[in-house]
């Protein structure tokens, strides 16, 4: 199955790092232009212009997706550039290990701006782009944390629940524009955030070992897993494919634990 996503042009959100940047390379890889948006200004210019040396369009867009003027100045820009918007993986967010007795209103309610406002803003922000390209791919990464989770995870585990209703109701929603919209639900990925975490731990490899064991593929997944499930939601492949939530884990959330 040779993909081919040229004269395509997507967004992906906190593209600078992480998910975001493999999926945004896969994108551009299966011959899109992407726009990257990220917070970090670093980091997102440096996935733009890899995307550059690739030989695609590349805008890099900073703002942080739960200011609603920063996103609608993002809107703009890639009105500017583009005029229209084909895919759309809304992918910025972030993680709180806290339980509820440590989680203070201001963390609560940062998760749901960034994690689930963010996801609303941006989609809503480019509604009128994506239209335009009447067959657009709307896709949101939610995690494995919607359906499966831990303790001390609450404000993650519900924003990213949250993420799963929104597709399943914005795909009957903006199906009427031939727009589909799929969730992507990760687990376990080689990201920074994951290295930080493993950095903290007191023998870090032995970290690792015990994480790969839970998995029956015996390995975490890459942001290239995820960016290739991106790309092929993107395409017209999976033209009859809308308000699924695809888990993407190496099986973890399969295994009983006894």
């Amino acid at each position: 199955m040779d993909i081919q996503l040229s004269k395509h042009v997507a967004l992906v959100t906190g593209a600078g790092e992480g998910i975001g940047r493999g999926c945004a390379l896969a994108l551009a890889e299966a011959g899109a232009d992407v726009v990257v948006n990220d917070v970090n200004p670093v980091t997102g210019q440096a996935t733009a212009a890899e995307i550059q040396k690739m030989g695609r369009r590349s805008l890099f867009a900073q703002a942080d997706v739960s200011d609603a003027r920063a996103v609608q100045a993002m809107v703009e820009a890639v009105q500017r550039e583009f005029g229209v918007l084909h895919v759309l993986l809304n992918n910025a967010g972030f993680n709180l290990f806290k339980n509820l007795e440590q989680t203070s209103l201001e963390e609560w309610d940062r998760i749901m701006s960034v994690d689930l406002r963010g996801i609303y803003l941006v989609t809503r922000g480019m509604l009128p782009l994506l239209k335009i390209a009447r067959g657009a791919s709307v896709v949101n990464i939610a995690s494995v944390h919607a359906q499966a989770t831990i303790a001390d995870i609450t404000a993650y585990a519900a924003a990213k629940g949250g993420v799963v209703s929104m597709g399943r109701s914005l795909a009957q929603e903006l199906g009427k524009h031939g727009i589909r919209v799929n969730t992507i639900s990760p687990g376990f990925v080689r990201t920074p955030l994951l290295d930080r975490w493993l950095n903290s731990e007191p023998d870090p490899q032995a970290s690792l070992a015990r994480v790969n064991g839970f998995h029956p593929l015996g390995r975490i997944g890459t942001p290239q897993d995820i960016g290739n499930l991106v790309v092929f939601l993107a395409s017209d492949y999976s033209s009859f494919i809308s308000g699924a939530n695809i888990t993407i884990d190496g099986g973890l959330t399969a295994r009983l634990m006894h």
